[in-house]
């Protein structure tokens, strides 16, 4: 008989350099259901090599500097959240974020190079206020969802928002994300925006975060994090 999602144990801690192959994996197998990554694939949406691509560039920054939060199941990541206060440094070792060879991929892809140009030449997406933590990316796998793993995963930034007296933010193009995020950890919407015809959600929290009501579980349609 197999375990059911409540006595399933979930294991979260802090993802290193050498777990890069799992979150890219976990996140590059859900670039589908996140609208602005979807945006930027395009008509390529379906290559497997540029979704990994895409999912490493997204990820590895934030890896490097240790601010990615993995939970494991059985061994197995499950889910990842990327976040980063506004004071993090991201280059502890002066290793740069990114390089222009992470980019010679798709300089020769018309269609991706140009939205991948007009995304990141894009004004910066409004924050609440200065100094709020930011939730850049929450991804679970389809087979985890409907228990706590996103849950878990948010409730370690609350503590470090907690401690610091801070507030959290973060953009979804998920409706349902959106939806979630209020009913769970009483956030609320503080900007919308429409990027290339794609409704972006701005939520907040609290300062500091409400705890989270473990009453409401992640519904298993829900969306990853944009």
């Amino acid at each position: 008989m197999r375990p059911t999602r409540e006595q399933v144990m979930t294991e979260v801690g802090i993802l290193t350099r050498a777990d890069l192959s799992s979150v890219v994996e976990l996140l590059s197998a859900s670039v589908d259901e996140i609208p602005l990554y979807s945006w930027v694939l395009g008509e390529h949406l379906s290559d497997r090599e540029l979704r990994a691509w895409l999912a490493e560039i997204l990820v590895r920054p934030y890896l490097n500097a240790g601010y990615v939060l993995g939970a494991r199941e059985s061994g197995r990541l499950v889910g990842a959240l990327v976040w980063q206060p506004h004071d993090a440094d991201l280059t502890p070792d002066g290793t740069p974020l990114l390089t222009p060879d992470d980019f010679v991929r798709v300089a020769r892809i018309p269609g991706v190079r140009e939205r991948l140009a007009a995304w990141l030449t894009s004004p910066q997406l409004p924050v609440p206020v200065p100094d709020a933590v930011n939730l850049r990316i929450a991804v679970v796998a389809p087979e985890a969802r409907g228990g706590d793993t996103l849950v878990e995963l948010v409730r370690r930034v609350e503590r470090f928002c907690a401690e610091t007296c801070r507030p959290y933010y973060a953009w979804t193009g998920s409706p349902r994300l959106r939806e979630w995020f209020c009913s769970v950890w009483n956030a609320t919407d503080f900007a919308t925006v429409d990027f290339h015809g794609i409704a972006l959600y701005g939520i907040e929290s609290e300062r500091p975060p409400r705890p989270a009501r473990v009453e409401l579980r992640q519904s298993r349609s829900s969306s990853p994090i944009v």
